[in-house]
């Protein structure tokens, strides 16, 4: 006698939002959140925690989780129940996980089939290999064209005494290979990929005409060659602060190769700082963060306003929380928020020093999804 059971296909693709609902409160998240792209985020029941780190995804895969904080994968919704209930304690079959969602759902479909005892036996490999895709694992990072470290010969490698003056050591210049070329009135700045090729050399001028012509930093070109490469796709200090970044599980980002060299001079090798020499986060930039796999991400752009209740505080404030909307899906992510006037307007943090930059640490804001979500309603 054929016997029937529930139908686990069926049942998870009938499953609304509202029933989805339903489970996670069940299994004893509180209500979900939106993200503000229709995606909701409730508390990590997956592994007994309680940040609004667990992202549902409708339309991916029939329905997909992803915990962004201990488990790191993604997952079904029974395969969420197996995991909620065993850091309860309790020890379920991937049967019994089907039955509970089909019960809270109210969606007891059957199927004619083997019996339940055969099923629950059965290696359901669509299960057992459930998709576990980090994001990481989808992301490709494009490869810049590498130029010839002979190039460097052209320049000299006397501290500059301008950077001296700024707090920049000589020791942090010589470690990130800071130069001067005379031919051109300019600092040598070499950006190398994560890897370590060298990738592009910006100058930043020192005559005032060429600052005054918004030239202050630019690729330099030699013998017809000019030296650039695209900004979006890399990380400045990423190839000389990696071991430090994933040591530590934070990444601190800044928009100038200068508060780079700062965190060098203050930290050495406990500096966590990449510049995206921009006041912009690109695609790119924030996939190499991702990959990184780092827990913690701390945006530490150049400070734009004077009163922290203006127009433009407020501006500033929706430009940052959209650059952090790359990346609180899967990581903490605090801005270096100055409401105390530490800063000058267009100061980075590090510009005035490590006292202020660690009180500024030390005060630094999280950014949650209903900051992100109040900013994509505008």
């Amino acid at each position: 006698m054929v016997e029937s059971y529930l139908d686990k296909d069926l049942i998870k693709k009938t499953l609304t939002l509202s029933d989805i609902e339903n489970i996670l409160i069940d299994l004893g998240s509180g209500p979900s959140k939106d993200d503000g792209n229709g995606n909701l985020i409730y508390q990590t029941v997956c592994h007994g925690g309680d940040s609004y780190k667990l992202y549902y995804y409708p339309n991916e895969d029939g329905g997909l989780f992803h915990c962004y904080t201990h488990c790191g994968e993604s997952f079904d919704i029974f395969e969420l129940v197996i995991r909620a209930r065993r850091a309860t304690g309790i020890t379920i079959t991937f049967y019994q996980a089907v039955k509970y969602v089909a019960s809270i759902s109210n969606k007891m479909i059957y199927s004619d089939a083997q019996s339940v005892e055969q099923v629950e036996k059965i290696t359901d490999w669509d299960w057992i290999n459930r998709i576990k895709k980090s994001v990481n694992s989808h992301i490709v990072i494009p490869q810049l064209s590498e130029i010839s470290e002979h190039v460097l010969e052209n320049f000299s490698y006397i501290p500059n005494s301008l950077w001296l003056d700024e707090g920049i050591s000589a020791e942090s210049m010589k470690k990130y290979q800071i130069g001067y070329w005379g031919k051109e009135h300019k600092i040598t700045i070499p950006h190398r990929d994560m890897n370590g090729r060298l990738i592009g050399i910006r100058g930043r001028a020192l005559d005032e005409e060429d600052i005054l012509a918004k030239r202050k930093y630019a690729p330099l070109t030699i013998e017809g060659r000019c030296l650039k490469h695209s900004l979006g796709n890399n990380l400045y200090g990423l190839c000389q602060n990696e071991e430090a970044i994933k040591r530590t599980g934070k990444i601190c980002i800044v928009e100038s190769e200068k508060s780079v060299l700062l965190g060098d001079t203050y930290y050495h090798q406990n500096n966590f700082t990449v510049a995206v020499c921009g006041s912009s986060l690109t695609t790119v930039q924030a996939n190499i963060i991702k990959k990184l796999g780092v827990r913690e991400v701390i945006l530490g752009f150049d400070k734009e306003f004077k009163d922290p209740k203006s127009r433009m505080a407020e501006a500033y404030w929706q430009k940052q929380m959209k650059l952090a909307s790359q990346l609180t899906p899967y990581c903490t992510v605090y801005i270096l928020w100055d409401d105390q006037e530490l800063l000058n307007q267009k100061d980075a943090p590090f510009d005035q020093g490590k006292e202020t930059l660690e009180l500024l640490m030390k005060n630094k804001y999280e950014i949650t999804a209903e900051d992100i979500a109040n900013v994509s309603k505008i």
